[in-house]
């Protein structure tokens, strides 16, 4: 059997065609995607802010949903040693519940030998104690972070 000529040509005729096309295609695909360059680097020390802050705010948010009366829960206790200075600053004993229609943490005073619920203080004194948990809390976490 013999090859002539004109096979070989077609043969060498369409791996051209398919070189060509692959290097098509790959030029087409680097144009695509994204330089690699395009990064931000953020210093060690807003990265340790950004850790601080999305610690402090899981752990204020979990305030509400722990077992009211239960130290030492979650944390090392964070949450306690900072609703304890909080309730320091403060004067009174105070504790958190949640707000079943709004979803929003408030601050009850409770008495220290009974626990039992004293008063409920309003939306915009919660609001100022939380703020004020936020910090203590972030304060904590900072002097606890290695």
């Amino acid at each position: 059997m013999a090859i002539t000529s004109y096979q070989v040509q077609n043969i060498l005729r369409t791996y051209a065609k398919q070189l060509s096309r692959g290097q098509r295609l790959a030029r087409s695909r680097a144009a695509r995607e994204p330089a690699p360059n395009d990064q931000v680097n953020i210093s060690i020390e807003a990265r340790r802010k950004q850790v601080i802050e999305k610690i402090t705010s899981e752990i204020v948010a979990n305030l509400g949903s722990r077992i009211p009366g239960a130290s030492g829960q979650g944390l090392g206790g964070v949450e306690e040693q900072a609703l304890a200075q909080l309730s320091q600053e403060y004067g009174k004993s105070l504790d958190l519940r949640t707000d079943e229609s709004s979803g929003r943490l408030l601050f009850v005073v409770v008495d220290e030998q009974t626990g039992d619920r004293i008063e409920d203080l309003n939306q915009e004194e919660s609001a100022r104690l939380q703020d004020r948990l936020y910090a203590i809390t972030q304060e904590i976490i900072d002097q606890n972070m290695v």
